[in-house]
């Protein structure tokens, strides 16, 4: 399973500096690539037409190719195939397109004017801190405008919320880079006619309030060239730990299986009663970290689905009832140990699935937010890069189907909780949480 591709996104380097940016590439050339694409659509996709149907898709295929006939640069091109992101699913997208949106940021970012940290609620834009006022107009420019820009990026035929979650990361930023919107801010808002002035904030203040933006809690900074991926801390006098699980990318594999070795002899050397999974920001990986459940006794633990796979050019369908981990008898694990995962609308692809394995084995109790992976999702993807511009795309190969077992959308949480902060996570805060579970509380604003 490919990492998911917001945070793949995120995490990505800034800076779009390429060898010879502008180059431009002949209309053969460009129709060559996206030929290329489009072969490995088909070829390998068990249902590239499970969103929209053949003549709507075809048709924004012809769309991209009539762009196609003059001389374009990369991220020109970019650009224009990047449309096809709104027909398929999370895993099989052109991540070059988000570097095109952004066509003049700066390794030098740091300095930025940040615009104050917006939601998107009901397709209409609000500050942060004021969810009853829309914004209508920013220094002139029409906020139905830039959302109408971008909006068709993605496909709104899946879960919106993930959608909306990457939007309002990135458009502080966009308002920087792509439309110069400097401090102070001239803000319209549909309540009033009166244009009220926003001063900016720092990048540091942007980052610590959006969940994005950081690859582990307490950060302020990207930091995925050198992350802390497995971090915990252990509350003695509460008998709570927290283990911050933020990747199952296959390159932090071996620091998980150590950290998570060092983490398992610790609890279980205090006799810790209540452990922590923070997943809120784990959007997947190709390993399924199901080792870390045996931090609980349990019988025999299940992963169950339906998949449809493309093999050979052709889809084969399973029922698929995978052990993922054989009874435990560890006689140091507490027999009341109870564990609590928290879960948000990032936790996507294998972060998804270990929350789905807890949920269908009875294992533990789920906290946060809906995640932003589908019931009925594409996986298992496969990475390509164009032969004349070198754009890269990935191509789902498998469906998997968790609605025999679900049947809501998203995976949904047993406590609702407010998880949208990039700040770790307080010993009253985690005793809140065992409260409300104590309580029967469902739902936690």
């Amino acid at each position: 399973m490919k990492k998911m591709i917001f945070i793949f996104l995120i995490c990505t380097q800034i800076s779009v500096a390429q060898k010879n940016p502008d180059r431009l590439f002949t209309p053969e050339e460009l129709k060559s690539d996206a030929d290329f694409y489009f072969k490995m659509l088909y070829a390998n996709h068990p249902n590239p037409y499970y969103y929209y149907s053949l003549e709507i898709f075809e048709n924004k295929k012809n769309e991209i190719y009539a762009q196609l006939h003059h001389p374009l640069t990369k991220k020109q091109f970019t650009s224009i195939i990047g449309e096809i992101n709104a027909y398929v699913d999370y895993h099989s997208i052109i991540p070059d397109l988000y570097h095109s949106l952004y066509p003049d940021m700066k390794d030098d970012f740091d300095q930025s004017e940040i615009f104050p940290t917006v939601k998107i609620r009901g397709g209409k834009l609000f500050l942060a801190d004021d969810l009853k006022n829309d914004i209508t107009e920013i220094n002139g420019i029409k906020i139905h405008d830039i959302l109408s820009d971008y909006k068709k990026y993605f496909n709104w035929k899946l879960p919106e919320k993930p959608n909306y979650s990457f939007l309002e990361s990135w458009l502080p930023l966009l308002f920087h880079y792509k439309y110069k919107f400097t401090a102070p801010y001239r803000v319209r808002f549909n309540t009033s006619s009166k244009i009220k002035t926003l001063d900016k904030i720092s990048l540091d203040e942007f980052r610590r309030s959006n969940v994005l933006w950081s690859d582990h809690r307490g950060t302020t900074k990207n930091s995925f060239n050198n992350p802390e991926t497995y971090t915990y801390e252990i509350l003695p006098a509460s008998s709570i730990a927290i283990f911050y699980i933020e990747t199952f990318y296959n390159q932090y594999k071996d620091k998980f299986y150590s950290s998570l070795k060092q983490f398992t002899e610790e609890v279980n050397n205090q006799n810790i009663k209540y452990i922590f999974y923070d997943l809120s920001k784990n959007s997947g990986g190709q390993f399924g970290g199901y080792e870390a459940l045996d931090i609980i006794k349990h019988d025999t633990v299940y992963f169950r689905r339906t998949e449809i796979a493309r093999r050979d050019g052709f889809n084969e369908k399973s029922d698929v009832n995978e052990i993922a981990l054989l009874p435990n008898h560890g006689t140091n694990i507490p027999s009341d140990r109870k564990l609590f995962v928290i879960q948000s609308s990032s936790t996507r692809s294998a972060g998804d699935y270990f929350c789905r394995i807890i949920k269908e084995n009875h294992l533990g109790i789920l906290v946060g937010e809906d995640t932003g992976e589908p019931t009925v999702a594409f996986s298992k993807s496969y990475s390509y890069e164009m032969p004349n511009s070198k754009i890269e795309f990935t191509i789902a190969t498998t469906l998997v189907d968790f609605s025999s077992y679900f049947n809501s959308e998203t995976l949904q949480p047993d406590i609702y909780w407010d998880i949208h902060h990039n700040r770790e996570f307080t010993e009253q805060e985690l005793l809140n949480v065992i409260n409300a579970y104590k309580n029967n509380k469902t739902c936690i604003n």
